[in-house]
């Protein structure tokens, strides 16, 4: 039969692509990794790593041995997370991690109809960007997770195997003065804004690159990552910045507006979890209530003109 210590082990080389860097994820001794690797080749009497360079690779054998673990490690996250949760606060407790604007436009909506419609079920939160959050989705530090992503790209490696919800689409947009000469047009291209200076967060190696291959490179006044701030700031006239939709529909100020950006592709909001987790009632209820909020907040966006408040 096969050890649930082992495929851990197992798992985290696949992960990480050697044994020293699964034994110090793990807390272990290389010769524990290598240990329990031997004993699992031998359970399963096939190769389930080959060397690759100063690291190794999974056979194909290890390969789909690592799948099945997954969902094993799936199934034993919200079976723990069912018991843990119907324990505490005589209810259901799900931890949830978001990005920003998720944590602004979809929770608050979310909170109010658990609040009215499952007393019992609870919810703590933490913000953090997508990579942060997969990680603890991954790892079962987080039960549920808020997403985003670009239309243009591919599905993020270490989701293949998870659950994705889609729950809406945003435009990027560019935020300014109301009395910003382009505050009258429909849309606008970021090559008419060479000249500009910005007020942007620090992730912003896409806005960089696009700027790049327009042949200028933008004169950034500002670095702040809070989106308060940059709103306070552009209407200080620092500069103009970028913004998407569903943080514009909570935040944006009197004095300002904010225009779809030309050529850029949508952002796409999902939710993330290990499939089985569905299976666990407070994680369903906090699901639903999320894809409510979030099929309100595209209706909104839908039907915006643009200026906002």
């Amino acid at each position: 039969m096969l050890d649930i210590r082992q495929l851990v082990v197992l798992a985290e080389i696949a992960r990480t692509g050697s044994y020293t860097a699964a034994a110090a994820s793990l807390g272990y001794t290389q010769p524990a990794v290598s240990y329990q690797m031997r004993r699992l080749q031998q359970t399963v009497g096939a190769p389930l790593v080959t060397r690759a360079g100063r690291g190794v690779r999974l056979t194909q054998t290890g390969q789909a041995l690592a799948r099945h673990a997954e969902t094993i490690f799936s199934a034993l996250r919200a079976a723990d997370q069912d018991i843990a949760s119907q324990v505490a606060r005589g209810g259901g407790l799900v931890r949830m991690v978001s990005f920003q604007s998720g944590c602004v436009s979809l929770l608050p909506a979310t909170v109010g109809r658990l609040r009215d419609h499952h007393p019992d079920v609870h919810i703590t939160v933490t913000q953090a960007e997508p990579v942060q959050a997969r990680e603890l989705i991954r790892s079962g530090a987080a039960d549920l997770g808020l997403l985003c992503n670009w239309a243009n790209e591919d599905v993020p490696e270490g989701e293949e195997v998870m659950m994705r919800v889609p729950l809406m689409t945003d435009r990027r947009c560019v935020v300014m003065r109301e009395d910003h000469p382009f505050a009258d047009r429909s849309e606008i291209g970021l090559a008419e804004l060479a000249g500009h200076d910005w007020v942007m967060e620090r992730f912003r190696d896409r806005f960089e690159a696009a700027c790049t291959n327009l042949g200028f490179e933008p004169r950034i006044s500002a670095t702040v990552d809070d989106s308060h701030t940059v709103l306070a700031l552009v209407g200080a006239g620092l500069g103009i910045s970028l913004m998407n939709e569903m943080a514009l529909r909570s935040h944006l100020c009197d004095g300002l507006v904010y225009r779809p950006l030309l050529d850029w592709p949508l952002r796409r909001t999902y939710a993330l979890l290990w499939p089985d987790m569905v299976a666990v009632p407070a994680v369903a209820a906090v699901l639903a209530e999320i894809r409510r909020a979030a099929r309100l907040a595209q209706g909104q966006i839908a039907t915006a003109s643009g200026p906002g408040c």
